[in-house]
């Protein structure tokens, strides 16, 4: 059996009246969150990934669905999507990915969320269609927000732990996550009782029922990324093309990177 460094754990527990999720994604985080990324955002959009990964284990067949953090500072954006398949991916908006780093490195997380902060969660369900809620963020810290979000919008007791530590040199050395949600018909302060549990390590009835890979999976590609050259300074493209040399764009969502030699964006530097 090949080994796999992501993977997420589905498990019942409780009498089968409550779905508990466990993901271990180290390297996935790591690779969506690169070094010279501002700790406090390797912290948002690790923990975005983190539940979207955990999500992976709610869904069915050709199910998707997709977060989004809107923060109250500078208008930002996280966001983070997932399929039934394991597939997961995560990213930010320019003006967070762009924002000067001394603005930053004072920001706290509830900071940059701040009282005009929301989350959105979009389900697509299939021919059945999507399913799109949206609540505020009281707490400003994404876990408990996301905890809020199911409560608020889908009335459903649900308890996410995302914990992500960053090393000294800048990595992220460890990212794993628990989602402990009732099934209809438990009773609401079973919730409660799990919480605890869960940091105690002493879950009742626990039956693990699956594990699956989860893997993080962009779906870029140069053709879909050629339409950015026409983006690029007119006298660059012109000069790149003179001297015969290649230019490289690199997708901000996964960090891949391209390259496009003279002869391929030939026609668009003719143009200009």
């Amino acid at each position: 059996m090949l080994y796999e460094p992501n993977y997420l754990v589905k498990a019942l527990a409780y009498r089968s009246q409550a779905r508990l999720l466990f993901v271990e994604n180290t390297e996935l985080v790591k690779a969506v969150c690169p070094r010279p990324m501002n700790d406090m955002l390797k912290i948002a959009l690790g923990r975005t990934v983190s539940a979207a990964s955990l999500l992976t284990g709610t869904l069915k067949d050709h199910q998707r669905i997709s977060l989004k953090i809107k923060t109250g500072q500078k208008d930002g954006k996280i966001f983070a999507d997932a399929d039934a398949w394991g597939n997961v991916r995560g990213y930010l908006s320019d003006e967070l990915r762009n924002a000067p780093p001394a603005y930053l490195r004072h920001l706290s997380l509830e900071q940059l969320i701040g009282s005009k902060g929301s989350l959105q969660m979009t389900k697509d369900i299939g021919m059945q269609g999507t399913f799109t809620g949206i609540t505020d963020m009281p707490y400003g810290n994404i876990v408990d927000d996301l905890s809020h979000y199911f409560r608020q919008s889908e009335q459903t007791p649900t308890f996410f732990s995302l914990p992500i530590d960053i090393g000294a040199s800048g990595d992220i050395v460890r990212s794993r996550g628990v989602l402990a949600q009732l099934l209809p018909g438990a009773p609401t302060e079973l919730i409660d009782r799990i919480k605890n549990d869960l940091r105690t390590s002493k879950v009742e009835d626990m039956q693990v029922v699956g594990k699956e890979p989860i893997r993080l999976f962009c779906g870029c590609s140069k053709e879909v990324l050629f339409p950015m050259l026409h983006a690029l300074d007119k006298e660059e493209l012109k000069d790149a093309h003179a001297a015969g040399r290649p230019i490289e764009i690199v997708c901000h969502i996964c960090g891949n990177a391209y390259a496009f030699q003279p002869d391929e964006f030939a026609s668009i530097s003719e143009t200009l």
